[in-house]
């Protein structure tokens, strides 16, 4: 009877006992899961989409426009100019255009580089989310806030669609929380608060 409480106690925990792992590791093994989790989301399948909205497609003709005239600085859609909004996204949409593996054939703007800028626009906010929430509420807050970013059903659509708006958002995300760390930190810092 001594033998058998010994056996079963040797298999329960008498052997050395595992490597605890440290609160840096947890906190590098929950970065790079939320990582994983907003390429997921907002990047993976990006050429497989729904076909194109109205806003979508003339953002991706204006892109194309520039490419073929080399006039960037406003864009046009069938001879008249797009100012309603900044020009940010259909730059960025143009710039995508020269991602290896994203243009096919003769047209440089695809379904997948119209796209791209709002993807990682999605991806840079999950991550600047993170580090907001991070600051405001400790390590664990902040990878709680950025999973909440990540599945997000606004962060899914947007994250895939070829208008500024995830844009915007990602810096919108980006200004608190650089005031945040400018400001509100105990060692405040002109670097954040100019950024």
């Amino acid at each position: 009877m001594n033998n058998s409480v010994g056996s079963v106690s040797g298999l329960s925990g008498g052997g050395p006992a595992p490597p605890e792992l440290s609160s840096r590791d947890h906190g590098l093994f929950g970065l790079i899961a939320l990582i994983t989790m907003s390429v997921l989301t907002c990047l993976v399948g990006l050429h497989e989409g729904p076909p194109m909205g109205d806003h979508e497609c003339i953002n991706a003709l204006a892109a194309r426009n520039a490419l073929q005239s080399g006039d960037w600085l406003i864009p046009m859609v069938n001879d008249a100019p797009l100012i309603r909004k900044m020009p940010l996204g259909v730059w960025l949409i143009a710039a995508a255009a020269y991602v290896p593996g994203a243009a096919a054939g003769s047209a440089p703007v695809t379904l997948f580089s119209a796209r791209l800028p709002s993807a990682l626009a999605g991806i840079g906010t999950v991550l600047v989310t993170a580090w907001l929430g991070s600051m405001l509420f400790g390590r664990r807050g902040g990878l709680i806030a950025g999973f909440l970013c990540a599945g997000c059903a606004a962060t899914v659509v947007y994250a895939r669609n070829a208008q500024v708006d995830m844009v915007l958002t990602f810096f919108t995300t980006l200004t608190f929380a650089c005031f945040w760390r400018g400001a509100m930190q105990e060692r405040p810092s002109r670097g954040f608060m100019a950024a």
